[in-house]
């Protein structure tokens, strides 16, 4: 027991602490900018990522340039971008810090604005598209088995919404902008400029764009727009480019290694219950979960909540385990706390992609442990980490035959491995699968090499 408490101390000590950290870095972009109307600094330009798709992480990296340029008192924001398109749910988060800035911000559309990044450019005061670009194809689908499935009435239907609305406050077309959403409206070239019919979905070029005025003006680069916006052609221009920072925290939050991480933290607690002594095992747990609600935490923009529900639910398993007999309410409650502390790390947009990684996660765990329990007991660390802590007051040898049938104490609960003491020497072992109670009396009925099995004796 002993060992799990500082186990469980030393993650919530690490994951306590980044949390602290996390909500220093946080950006909050409604709260943090400060209202300064008459702005006449720098121009801000958050460069492009080559056909970057918009998830948690780009949400928050278009926030954290949005807050810069606020900071500094910038005269105008331009938003450079090329994406596919990606989460509706991160593309309103963007919209929201958008339309929040006090600075204004422009989109430089430079090749792809498609899906919710048509949303995105239609959320801010102008867009200028270079030669070549497109945007358009906004309704929002799901990806199954390498196919696209259109998302149901309600979704598009929202969508649809979102792009008037945005439209509607930047002056654009909204009857355009609603086609991009909902291959069933239908435009005439008469009153809306374009013929469509109801069975295509809109994605327009830089000429249309400009013409149907969904784009303000062609531009190829930041000095046109510049010059189009009327600001002195020598204005400085300070530029928002990926930092290692940037680069570090986008692995991160990717869900491969958000799901590594999580089978870390897990195959981590199974070493170290199976190893004696502190070691290995609750280094590779206090890694592996830290790292996973830092990622969420810091980079994902998750709540402080989602990991302190995390402690709390290992801290009444903990108990369970240890203090109260059998397993009941403070069991169960604890499980059910360490899992909805991992999907509330995802937020409630994101919970599909969170079943994903706790599932997969879960599978690598015990892919990984079964591995272990087969070849862990003949390895070369296995035998070296008994030996060592030998010197801490464990019996350790290359066999326990000489235990066969003598008597002894449980010094801890068997549930159904645990630790026995015979003579004062201490010995890690399992029962025959029942539970044993901690100080009752059990005997040594077989000997597997390093594989000590007991069971209790009647009184």
């Amino acid at each position: 027991m002993k060992k799990i408490i500082i186990l469980l101390s030393m993650i919530a000590t690490l994951i306590i602490s980044n949390t602290l950290l996390a909500q220093d870095t946080d950006v909050n972009i409604e709260e943090d900018i400060t209202v300064n109307e008459e702005v006449t600094g720098d121009v801000f330009v958050i460069k492009k990522l080559e056909f970057q798709q918009i998830d948690r992480w780009y949400a928050n990296y278009i926030k954290k340039g949005l807050k810069e340029a606020n900071e500094n008192g910038a005269s105008l924001i331009i938003l450079e971008i090329d994406t596919p398109g990606g989460l509706v749910s991160e593309a309103l988060a963007i919209k929201n810090a958008l339309l929040d800035s006090n600075v204004p911000v422009v989109t430089f559309i430079n090749k792809n604005a498609l899906s919710a990044g048509a949303l995105i450019s239609l959320s801010t005061k102008a867009i200028y598209m270079a030669d070549g670009s497109v945007i358009g194809a906004a309704t929002p689908v799901y990806l199954q088995g390498g196919s696209a499935t259109k998302a149901s009435e309600k979704e598009v239907s929202a969508m649809r919404a979102a792009m008037r609305s945005s439209a509607e406050a930047s002056g654009k077309n909204t009857k355009v902008a609603e086609a991009m959403v909902d291959e069933k409206i239908v435009l005439t070239k008469k009153d809306n400029g374009i013929d469509l019919n109801n069975k295509t979905l809109l994605t327009l070029s830089t000429d249309e764009a400009v013409e149907l005025k969904i784009a303000d003006a062609k531009a190829n680069s930041i000095q046109e727009i510049i010059k189009l916006r009327g600001l002195d052609e020598n204005i400085t221009i300070t530029t928002v480019e990926l930092s290692e920072y940037d680069e570090v925290a986008k692995f991160m939050l990717n869900p491969l290694v958000l799901m590594i991480f999580l089978a870390l933290g897990i195959i981590g607690i199974y070493i170290e219950v199976k190893t004696p002594g502190f070691g290995v095992g609750g280094a590779i747990a206090i890694i592996g979960f830290s790292l996973f609600f830092f990622a969420q935490v810091s980079v994902g923009g998750a709540s402080w909540i989602a990991p302190m529900i995390f402690i709390v639910g290992s801290i009444l398993v903990l108990i369970e385990l240890f203090v109260i007999p059998g397993f009941g309410v403070a069991g169960i409650a604890g499980i059910v706390a360490i899992f909805a502390s991992v999907f509330i790390s995802f937020g409630v947009s994101n919970l599909r992609q969170g079943t994903y990684v706790v599932f997969f996660a879960l599978i690598l765990a015990v892919t990984a442990m079964i591995i272990m329990a087969k070849f862990l007991p003949r390895s070369t660390l296995f035998k070296k980490i008994s030996l060592e802590t030998d010197t801490h007051g464990y019996g350790a040898s290359k066999s326990y035959d000489y235990l066969l049938g003598l008597s002894g104490v449980a010094f801890t609960f068997f549930r159904p491995s645990g630790i026995l003491t015979i003579d004062n020497k201490k010995y890690d072992a399992i029962s025959q699968g029942e539970f044993i109670k901690k100080d009752s009396k059990i005997k040594v009925i077989s000997v597997e090499g390093n594989k000590i099995v007991v069971s209790e004796e009647e009184e």
